[in-house]
């Protein structure tokens, strides 16, 4: 069994789907933004300047990479899980846009 058909697997591809663009927001957090604690006085400071969204659906993009992936690869199981995570972050993102990041203007 190739690496490959081990993960071909659909938890597999939802949990790295999800994982994925929380390592992309340290990432971005780490190269951009290190002089401001992590994780709690970063994010407040993402939603006061109403930034959290477009980071959030920034890093979401990166799974974009994991999709493609799978589909040249033909492994359809685990490009099935990356499908659901991305509809979890458009979920999270609606949440953050109409919820959290309040118009103070």
């Amino acid at each position: 069994m190739t690496w490959l058909q081990k993960l071909d697997n659909f938890w597999k591809g939802l949990i790295i789907g999800i994982c994925f663009p929380m390592f992309l927001f340290t990432l971005y957090w780490l190269f951009m933004y290190h002089q401001i604690s992590f994780p709690k006085r970063f994010i407040k400071y993402l939603l006061v300047g109403q930034l959290l969204s477009g980071v959030v659906k920034m890093c979401g993009i990166g799974n974009l990479l994991l999709f493609y992936f799978g589909l040249t690869k033909k492994i359809d199981k685990f490009t099935k899980g990356i499908i659901v995570s991305v509809i979890i972050y458009v979920a999270i993102v609606a949440y953050i846009t109409y919820f959290l990041e309040i118009d103070l203007g």
